[in-house]
């Protein structure tokens, strides 16, 4: 009986850790999503209504 419930909270703590390391990296991976929109943003591909033609 006892290990059972020693089982059932082994197997609870491993399931709110491992959901917890999942968010984190998930959070981390949306952090690196984010930076390389900025890093490789470019002025001409920022806006599809603006004007793309040449201006003599």
């Amino acid at each position: 009986m006892r290990d059972e419930y020693d089982d059932r909270l082994w197997n609870d703590g491993r399931e709110h850790a491992n959901r917890g390391i999942d968010q984190l990296i998930a959070a981390i991976m949306q952090a690196f999503r984010a930076l390389h929109r900025v890093q490789w943003a470019s002025p001409w591909t920022e806006s599809p209504s603006r004007d793309r033609r040449c201006r003599p």
